[in-house]
C-alpha cells in the first residue's frame, strides 16, 4: 500500500489539506477537507427551505434541514471516492466525518484510516489511540 499514491488520489478528487497522520505500520491514516461548492451550498439550502417550516437560518432550519444535508452529501462523495480507492487498490479503509456547524458550514473534515485487504481496523480504535 502506497501512502503517496493514496494521498495523490484524495488530492485528484479535490480533497484539500490532506495530512498524514503517524500510526502503526500497518495502516496509513489521514484527515482531509471536503469543500463544498456554491452548488451544494445552494441546493442544501433549498432543501431546507422546502422542508423545514422554522424560518431560513433558525435553529431548527440549520440542525435539522440544512446541516444534514451537507452532512450526507459530503459522506456520500467521500465514501464514493473511497469504495473505489478500495476496489482499485485492493484495500480495506474506514472513515469518520466530524459534525457540521452553523458557524462553519462551507467545509467538512474527514478522518480516514486505510490498511492491507484482510487486515481489521475499527476507526474508533485507531482515533482512541491516536487521542482525537
Amino acid at each position: 500500500m502506497n501512502k503517496e499514491t493514496l494521498i495523490q488520489v484524495l488530492d485528484k478528487n479535490g480533497f484539500s489539506e490532506i495530512e498524514e497522520i503517524d500510526y502503526k505500520e500497518d495502516a496509513v491514516v489521514v484527515s482531509f477537507i471536503y469543500e463544498f461548492d456554491n452548488d451544494e451550498v445552494e441546493a442544501a439550502r433549498a432543501y431546507a427551505n422546502d422542508e423545514s417550516e422554522d424560518e431560513e437560518n433558525g435553529d431548527t432550519w440549520y440542525e435539522e434541514f440544512f446541516l444534514p444535508y451537507l452532512n450526507d452529501l459530503a459522506v456520500d462523495n467521500v465514501g464514493e471516492v473511497i469504495e473505489n480507492m478500495m476496489e482499485e487498490m485492493q484495500i480495506e479503509a474506514q472513515y469518520v466525518s466530524y459534525e457540521l456547524d452553523e458557524e462553519e458550514y462551507s467545509y467538512n473534515e474527514f478522518i480516514a484510516a486505510f490498511f492491507p485487504k484482510g487486515k481489521v481496523i475499527e476507526i474508533e480504535q485507531v482515533l482512541d489511540e491516536l487521542e482525537m
